[in-house]
């Protein structure tokens, strides 16, 4: 376009030296329009080639930033990727931690339950003793009891025996003598000995139930 507007301009100035006697007006006119022209296409192409310089620089900007745009992308891409596997990782951590956390409650409630039976089976057994140490006492009571009247008959039947006994015994001789047999007395040896095998077994038995 430079070289155009170039040979317009020669040819312009040919054209005005050929006729400059006798239009030398028309040719500075043609001249200063020329000029003119040559300046404006000058600014034109100085202003498209600064536009071309901006647009090159913006391009190369926009490169640039596309190129930083992208490295920010695969930068925040790969830090994502951290995340995700963090967050990964923290879910399997706490899903441990529930499943060890569940184990544990089931295993608390397992061995609340254990000591619940234990308890109760304490109580149980704590009940069959203190119903056993009733009887027991009961039993005693009653064998106590038992043993304190059997002592009372004894003590009751030793005084009898012995009170039989003295009777026979303490006869003054004129009254043994007539129990005795008349002929040789043996009646009265015989009462007497039974008096003391009777004396004696009842001596054993109240010795015998004695506490």
């Amino acid at each position: 376009m430079k070289q155009r507007i170039a040979i317009a301009l020669l040819a312009a100035a040919s054209v005005a030296a050929h006729a400059q006697d006798a239009k030398p007006s028309k040719e500075r006119e043609a001249l200063r329009r020329a000029q003119s022209a040559l300046r404006a296409a000058q600014e034109q192409q100085s202003a498209l080639q600064a536009d071309k310089a901006k647009a090159d620089a913006d391009a190369a900007r926009a490169k640039q930033d596309a190129a930083n745009a992208r490295a920010l992308i695969a930068g925040h891409a790969v830090k994502l990727k951290a995340r995700e596997t963090e967050l990964d990782a923290l879910r399997a951590q706490l899903q441990a931690a529930k499943d060890a956390q569940a184990q544990a409650e089931a295993k608390a409630i397992e061995r609340e339950q254990a000591l619940q039976q234990q308890l109760l089976a304490a109580r149980q057994d704590s009940a069959d003793r203190q119903q056993a140490n009733r009887a027991l006492a009961q039993t005693l009571e009653r064998s106590t009891q038992a043993l304190a009247d059997a002592e009372a008959r004894n003590r009751k039947l030793y005084a009898a025996g012995q009170q039989l006994a003295q009777l026979y015994v303490g006869k003054p001789p004129l009254d043994r003598a007539l129990q005795a047999d008349p002929l040789l007395g043996l009646t009265a040896v015989r009462q007497e000995d039974q008096a003391e095998q009777l004396r004696a077994v009842l001596e054993a038995n109240r010795a015998i139930t004695r506490p």
